[in-house]
């Protein structure tokens, strides 16, 4: 009897198990969630949650221009698909910048800098452990020296073509699964690009610095000259607080969105003291910002992206949802441990301003 007894409590126990395991991999999180979303849905009629310069985790002067607590690999894990890559050629080579300063490994002056084929390491990492799942990387030139500017991102694409779609065309999700997709907001008037190689052109992109107006319907070309489609933005990145929510947030995630049409809202700003006292503010209000969960947000972009955040927006998709995919596994970037150098930055000092300012 006993023995009997231990054997049905064993294979209750590996039941439990099984039952459990198989609870977590059908789980939609922050790893996988585009893996139950239609093949045929455009990439443009996906709330995509994002971030504003992505890569500015750890970077000097952090009260002004720390925009992120998590690393790339930590805003893959989260949810985050749509990436603001900001570069500069440092001596031909591609770092990632805030403006002029450069963002780096881990904290400290003498820490590593972050380079472009960083970012694109991270991304084909966590790609090839999450085939189901798509990024953007909407680039960039924030400061340096503009000639060969185009020539380096593309040997730099080059060098992992395969995990790369470089149309100037809105791909459907099923096309560019395992991808990486190139938004381009880096190219010179006179690029060598075209439209199979300088990506989705974004080059129209709106200055929106005026602290006046919410949003701007602007022109997708062709590398060629002629408008081939229209994308709206907002990046109103100097209201006030409490303006950018009211008068710019709020007004873009109300827009009835045109169907195929990209439409990218910035949540972030860079009035005041610090854009972390900002985001705490826009965060927590669209936290509590009742969305529509059939309603296509677009990309929605934020500074000091969470789970909680960015789940907030790819939980609004069942207008592309296929009923009958199951969420693949998922799997974590890994995340490499920081590479602190010599002469921190101030980080305690700067969290307690922070903390006063938001208060």
């Amino acid at each position: 009897m006993k023995k009997l007894l231990c054997i049905g409590l064993s294979v209750l126990f590996l039941l439990s198990f099984a039952i459990i395991g198989a609870a977590e991999s059908t789980t939609v999180n922050g790893c996988n969630w585009m893996s139950i979303l239609r093949d045929d849905a455009s990439l443009a009629d996906i709330s995509m949650p994002g971030t504003h310069d992505t890569a500015a985790t750890y970077v000097a002067f952090g009260v002004k221009a720390r925009t992120q607590h998590k690393t790339i690999p930590e805003q893959l894990n989260c949810g985050a698909r749509f990436f603001d890559i900001r570069l500069a050629n440092d001596k031909g080579n591609l770092k990632l910048v805030h403006n002029f300063i450069n963002c780096r490994k881990g904290s400290g002056f003498t820490a590593p800098k972050l380079y472009f084929e960083d970012a694109i390491g991270y991304c084909i990492d966590f790609l090839q452990k999450n085939t189901q799942e798509c990024i953007v990387m909407f680039i960039k030139r924030d400061s340096g020296d503009s000639e060969g500017f185009d020539e380096l991102v593309r040997a730099g694409i080059e060098k992992n073509a395969a995990f790369w779609y470089t149309e100037n065309r809105i791909p459907t999700l099923g096309e560019v699964r395992g991808k990486i997709v190139l938004m381009n907001r880096f190219s010179s008037f006179d690029t060598a690009l075209d439209d199979s190689t300088g990506g989705v052109n974004l080059t129209n992109f709106p200055g929106q610095g005026e602290k006046e107006g919410s949003f701007a319907v602007v022109s997708l070309d062709a590398f060629g000259g002629d408008m081939i489609s229209t994308y709206t933005v907002q990046d109103r990145y100097n209201y006030p607080k409490k303006d950018k929510w009211e008068k710019a947030v709020v007004p873009t995630l109300e827009i009835d969105k045109v169907s195929g049409e990209l439409l990218i809202n910035f949540l972030s700003t860079a009035s005041g003291i610090s854009p972390e006292v900002n985001a705490r503010y826009i965060n927590a209000n669209i936290i509590g910002h009742s969305l529509d969960k059939n309603r296509c947000y677009g990309a929605v972009l934020f500074d000091f992206i969470d789970e909680a955040l960015a789940e907030k927006i790819y939980s609004c998709n069942a207008a592309v949802t296929d009923s009958a995919r199951t969420p693949a596994a998922a799997v974590p970037a890994e995340v490499p441990a920081a590479k602190h150098g010599f002469i921190r930055f101030l980080d305690g000092l700067w969290a307690k301003i922070v903390d006063d300012f938001s208060k």
